[in-house]
């Protein structure tokens, strides 16, 4: 009789004990846990990316790897809270043909990751069918560049070099190698040739190093 009153009490305990687990769990995941609010702090990124960021709370570290033009992040948890603030890479062109921003360090971007007005604050624009590759000669000398001409697109031509189309003027087909001999030339002899009547579409420097130039 001892015996079975011990095996009941026994049981008993067991079944209060579960309940009280489960009822503890279900309080904690269910009825307790408020809505995580996640608040970003950026102007460029659309709202679809940030509700894609906002569905992989638990791994974002592998999430934002996929993202080559993310420069950093930074993440604050504080209660049902999440503070992200996200930094993006220097844009250098948009590419209207692929709906793609272009980055200084080539990684690439799809217009629906970014807000319209983020999009069109990018002037230049790239005009070449697959995505522009910016190589170092033109990397180290674009401001010196941008204060030479006003350009309004930009076209990788063959995988080697870059024609430029001046938002008032004619074409300037640049050689491969942009060096200093090159800007210095460009600096000396643009406003002279400008002013030719003979240069009105474009400027061929394509042979600048083979001390060929050409004009139309």
């Amino acid at each position: 009789m001892l015996k079975r009153k011990y095996y009941f009490n026994f049981f008993s305990f067991i079944s209060f004990f579960l309940i009280i687990f489960f009822t503890l769990l279900v309080y904690k995941y269910f009825l307790k846990s408020d809505p995580t609010i996640v608040n970003f702090y950026n102007n460029e990124l659309s709202s679809e990316f940030e509700m894609e960021i906002t569905n992989n709370l638990e791994n974002l570290e592998s999430f934002f790897e996929n993202y080559s033009f993310i420069e950093k992040y930074l993440i604050n948890r504080k209660n049902s809270e999440i503070d992200i603030n996200i930094q993006i890479k220097e844009p250098f062109a948009k590419n209207q043909i692929n709906q793609e921003i272009i980055f200084t360090d080539n990684s690439i971007g799809s217009f629906s990751f970014f807000k319209e007005k983020y999009i069109n604050s990018i002037d230049l624009i790239d005009i070449s069918n697959n995505p522009i590759q910016i190589n170092n000669y033109l990397r180290k000398s674009i401001t010196e560049i941008n204060n030479l001409f006003e350009i309004n697109q930009i076209e990788y031509v063959d995988g080697r070099r870059y024609n430029l189309y001046l938002s008032k003027g004619p074409i300037i087909m640049l050689p491969k190698k942009i060096n200093e001999d090159l800007l210095i030339f460009i600096k000396q002899n643009y406003e002279i040739l400008k002013n030719n009547t003979n240069f009105q579409e474009y400027l061929d420097l394509r042979n600048f190093h083979e001390k060929t130039i050409r004009a139309k």
